[in-house]
Order: structure tokens, then sequence, then C-alpha cells
């Protein structure tokens, strides 16, 4: 099979090929198809994936979020599993929905207290507004780098969330399992300057890491390799609201064989995750309580089935900086 090639330089437009994906594919495409170009000066080189890399036979949690927001960058297979996770759980949708609004508030008030700097992990398809454009919105100067495990979420990322402003926004592949690779990786891209603050974004990601690969080690690894000053913003998944429904609903992913199971978390296993951080106001709360725009309805809480907040890095390594 021919691989999914990328090069770029430069001096020189970027052009790839991009995957068109329906829910009514049934039939797994050999190459990738349709283009697109783009030019900037994050890569320089080429990149390839194997269609055999491309897994379209098992769903992925990226592209069963798409369904549920309502998006169509995802395969029939996403479709059906999602479609099993909404006739168990509707308030599925209801708590991607939340979760998006939640990340653009976040990103908005990270922002307004200065930080140009955005690290998203688990980036997921693309779907307006986007991280840089809300963070673009407040700075033309922020930088973001998305970072997914997924070939096709990678590549849709870097076809269409493309900044205005050349060499301010990046796309690599990389697995939150591998905290030291991504910092690695990170480091290896012309995107930050690592003398200032890094916001961390782990929006509704964490969840898909088990307890056997130890997700408070992963997130204290991606601390230790950040700027002081840095900043982690973290929404997981809970079974704390309502907690039958919520399994239930979890369950697809593994009877669907998805490429990553859910561990529901409590709040105080999910606060411990922001171990090294000082969280900032109003602290770890269900997302529809972070900063809302309006009056939260208390039926939109029943529904909503995440926390979510920021932390600040103000430790060395889990050790506090003296004065």
């Amino acid at each position: 099979m021919e691989p999914l090639l990328m090069t770029s330089c430069p001096d020189e437009p970027r052009t790839w090929t991009v995957p068109t994906v329906a829910a009514s594919e049934t039939q797994e495409p050999d190459r990738l198809s349709a283009s697109a170009s783009y030019s900037g000066d994050t890569f320089c080189g080429e990149v390839g994936w194997s269609a055999a890399e491309v897994r379209t036979d098992r769903p992925h949690p990226a592209r069963m979020y798409d369904y549920f927001l309502g998006g169509k960058n995802h395969y029939e297979v996403d479709q059906t599993a999602a479609e099993e996770v909404v006739r168990r759980v509707p308030e599925a949708i209801d708590s991607a929905r939340a979760n998006r609004a939640w990340m653009r508030r976040v990103v908005l008030h990270l922002a307004e207290m200065g930080v140009r700097q955005f690290l998203d992990l688990g980036t997921g398809l693309p779907t307006e507004p986007n991280l840089h454009q809300v963070a673009q919105s407040v700075a033309a100067d922020a930088r973001v780098l998305y970072v997914d495990n997924d070939p096709i979420v990678l590549t849709y990322a870097q076809t269409l969330l493309v900044s205005s402003n050349l060499g301010q926004v990046g796309y690599a592949m990389g697995d939150l399992r591998d905290p030291q690779g991504i910092i690695r990786m990170a480091r290896s891209q012309r995107i930050f300057d690592w003398r200032q603050p890094i916001a961390l974004v782990l929006s509704a990601i964490a969840h898909f890491i088990a307890n056997e690969d130890d997700v408070a080690n992963i997130i204290a690894t991606l601390r230790d390799g950040l700027p002081i000053g840095s900043f982690l913003a973290l929404s997981h998944a809970t079974g704390d609201l309502q907690y039958d429904k919520a399994t239930r609903g979890a369950a697809v992913y593994d009877e669907y064989q998805a490429t990553a199971g859910v561990t529901m978390r409590s709040y105080q296993e999910i606060e411990t995750l922001f171990s090294g951080f000082t969280l900032v106001k109003p602290g770890l709360v269900q997302i529809p309580l972070w900063n809302p725009d309006n009056t939260v309805d208390p039926e939109e809480l029943k529904r909503v089935w995440l926390y979510g907040g920021i932390g600040q890095k103000v430790t060395k390594d889990g050790v506090t900086v003296p004065a």
C-alpha cells in the first residue's frame, strides 16, 4: 500500500493527501485521497504513514467525539460505536458539547492572562472554533502545537487547522502514554520558547489512559518538562454524578474494541492529577461551572459528567521553588 506522504520546506508549498472519510464508507481506501496545500515553516522534510497504520477497522475515540459533536469526519465503525453510546447514554452528546465550550473558555481565559504558548495533546478532529483560533483572537502571536496519535486526525489537523500567522501552529504525532517522548518531540519543533510558560491542554483525553498506565505519573512527567509558570488545563469524565449510566456508556468502548477504553475517575482522583500545580479559581468543578458565559441551567449539570480545571506550575519538579 502506498504511504500517506507530506512534504514541505520553508521556501515551497507544503502538500499532502488527506483522507476522505464518511459514515457511509464501507471499504477502506488503499490510498487516502483528496489533496490540499499549505505554506509554512513548521516542518521541512517528509513524513509518511502506510494505510495499514491508519486504523479504520476499529472505533477511535477522537472520531467518535467528532460524531458526538455533529461532525462528518468519521468512519462507519466510529458511527456505529458512537450511536450505541448515545442509545445507552444520550447525555454523551451534552457532555461532548459542554467540553468543547469549556475548552474555548479555558483557552480564552489563559490567553487573557498572558499565556502565548499552548501544547494540545489529543487534538481530536478540527471543530471550529479551534484552539489556535481562540488563542489568536486574543493574541495574534499565540503559538500552538497540536499532538495526536491517530494519523487521520493529524492529517485533518495539518490541513484544516491553518493559522494566518505562519510558523505559529504545528502538528505532530505523539502518544500521551509516552510523556518523555512528547516533551522531546515538542522541544524539537520550532514552535515554543521554552523560557516562557506553556499551557498543557488535556481536554477530555486523560480518561482514555488506563489505570495500569499510571495517568498521574504521565502528567507529572509532562509537568516536570514544562517551564515554571506553565499551566495544566484538564477535563476528565467521571462516574460521580450518574455512575450506572456512565458505566454503561463507557463499556461500549471495550465492547466495540475501540483503540482506547474509558476509565472514569472520581473527583478526588482527578484532583490528584493536578499535583504540583496550584488550582486557579474556580478550581476543579463540573465543566459548565468553570467561568460560564451565562447562568448555568441546573438541568445541564445533570447531563454533563466531566470535571475540569486549570492549575499553574509554581514548583520545580514538584518541589516548591524558594522565593
